[in-house]
């Protein structure tokens, strides 16, 4: 609903006017196009966290009124160092990530609903910072609700000292049930 609220009635324009703010992200949007003007190779990007060093980061000294170091926005991190290509492999694991958490949903509810909503503000913390990076902790947290945990299943196993006979004992033992 709020995606089709913007699209029609462009709502965010009105709510940030209500809270006094300005519907550029606080100048981020001018930042994301001068960065987008800056040359790059689209395919290849311009190489592992490369694009601020050198003459590019020159380029932006006199834009603004301070030193930018990083695109306040993941996707767009991502493209300006690792291209499309990485753009691609980025949405892939969105989407992988994405059906992990789905099937999460189903086995262990708890669990589920907790990776399904850190996996919402990594998303949307990517439109306004540079989350996915290695030493940003919403990565290192991205990455442990994209695993995948094996399940313990309870099986019954027959005791090493006990062999011979055909009693069984049980790896864990829930509460009330008597042995």
């Amino acid at each position: 609903m709020i995606v089709a609220a913007e699209l029609f009635i462009g709502i965010s324009g009105a709510f940030t006017a209500a809270i006094g703010k300005s519907s550029t992200f606080s100048g981020r949007t001018v930042l994301w196009k001068a960065l987008l003007e800056i040359d790059t190779n689209p395919i290849l990007g311009t190489g592992f966290e490369s694009f601020w060093l050198g003459k590019r980061l020159q380029q932006l000294e006199g834009i603004f009124f301070f030193v930018p170091n990083e695109a306040h926005n993941g996707y767009l991190e991502i493209y300006l160092n690792l291209g499309l290509i990485g753009l691609a492999v980025l949405i892939g694991l969105l989407i992988a990530t994405f059906w992990r958490v789905r099937s999460s949903l189903f086995q262990n509810f708890e669990w589920g609903r907790y990776r399904l909503g850190f996996f919402v503000i990594v998303l949307l913390y990517n439109c306004t910072e540079a989350g996915f990076r290695l030493s940003n902790p919403i990565f290192l947290m991205f990455y442990i609700i994209g695993m995948s945990y094996p399940r313990n299943d309870l099986t019954a196993t027959q005791s090493p000292s006990r062999a011979g006979r055909s009693e069984e004992r049980r790896e864990f033992a829930y509460a009330g049930e008597g042995r």
